[in-house]
C-alpha cells in the first residue's frame, strides 16, 4: 500500500511500513534543504512542487524504467517524456502501481543504498528553466550540486584524471551525444562534469553561466557570453586544475575507490 507525505515543495510517496516512511521526516527536511539550496545558487523560482517516488530496491526500479538495467534514481524531466503515463509499482506488486508523472523523482530508499540529496532534485528544477541537449552540462549541474563523487570532491577526481592522462576532453564532453554520453564510464564523466561547472561558476558566475547552459552550451554562445572560445576555457580548466592542492593521501584515496 502506498502512503504519502507533503511539504512545502515536495510531495513523498512510499510503501507503508517501509524503511522511507520511518525515515521520511528526516528525509523530507534534508529535501526541502536541497530545494532551497538548489534554487537559491541557480537563481530559480519554483512552485510547483515535485512528486517523490521511493522503490524498495535497485531491480524494481530498474524494471520500471529500464528493462530490468539497476538503477538508483531517475528523474523525469519533461512532460513529453516516454514515460509519462506509464505504470510502475514501488514494490514489483500490482497493488502499488501508479502512472508516473511529469517533472517527477523516482528513488531507492532501502538499507543499503538510500538515493536522496540534491543531484535529482536539480534535474527536475532546473529542467523547468531549461534543459539543453548536452547531458554533459545536465549532469554537470547536478554534480556541482553534489559536490562529490563517493565521498570524493569532483574537482580531486578531474584532478587525478588529468594527472594519468585519462581526463576526457571537456569540449568533446559537451558535443557529446546523449546516448554516447551515456555509455561512457559514469566515474570518468559525472565528476568531471561537476568539477567543470564549479569552475564555471566561480569564473564568471551563476548568471553568465546560466546564460551559458541556456544557449545549449555551444562555441558561438561561450565566446558571446564568456568573451573567450570554449576551447580556451577548456584549457583554462586544465590549468586550474593543476593547480588544486592535491595530496598523496588524496590521490590514494581514488586510486582505493577505481
Amino acid at each position: 500500500m502506498i502512503d504519502t507525505y507533503e511539504t512545502a515543495h515536495y510531495v513523498f510517496h512510499f510503501l507503508k511500513d517501509s524503511l522511507a516512511q520511518r525515515d521520511i521526516l528526516q528525509i523530507s527536511e534534508g529535501q526541502e534543504q536541497c530545494f532551497e539550496r538548489i534554487c537559491n545558487r541557480l537563481n530559480i523560482k519554483y512552485s510547483e512542487k515535485i512528486g517523490y517516488w521511493f522503490y524498495n530496491s535497485p531491480q524494481v526500479l530498474g524494471n520500471a524504467f529500464f528493462d530490468g538495467a539497476l538503477c538508483n534514481g531517475v528523474s523525469i524531466t519533461d512532460a513529453q517524456d516516454d514515460d509519462v503515463g506509464k505504470v510502475v509499482s514501488l514494490s514489483g506488486e500490482k497493488e502499488d502501481s501508479f502512472v508516473v508523472e511529469p517533472y517527477s523523482i523516482h528513488a531507492v530508499y532501502e538499507e543499503r543504498i538510500k538515493c536522496i540529496g540534491p543531484h535529482e532534485d536539480t534535474h527536475v528544477i532546473a529542467a523547468r528553466l531549461f534543459e539543453p541537449s548536452s547531458a554533459f552540462l545536465c549532469e554537470g549541474l547536478a554534480m556541482m550540486m553534489d559536490g562529490s563523487w563517493w565521498g570524493i570532491e569532483n574537482k580531486l577526481w578531474a584532478r587525478y584524471y588529468k594527472d594519468t592522462g585519462k581526463l576526457f576532453p571537456v569540449h568533446d564532453l559537451i558535443n557529446c551525444p546523449e546516448d554516447a554520453f551515456y555509455g561512457l564510464e559514469s566515474g570518468k564523466t559525472y565528476p568531471v562534469a561537476g568539477a567543470w561547472t564549479e569552475y564555471m561558476f566561480q569564473t564568471f558566475g551563476n548568471e553568465k553561466y546560466m546564460r551559458f547552459y541556456c544557449g545549449d552550451g555551444t562555441a558561438q554562445v561561450a565566446t558571446d557570453v564568456f568573451g573567450r572560445s570554449l576551447s580556451q576555457i577548456c584549457r583554462e580548466f586544465e590549468e586550474w586544475l593543476s593547480e588544486l592542492p592535491f595530496s598523496e593521501e588524496q590521490r590514494r584515496m581514488i586510486d582505493l575507490k577505481i
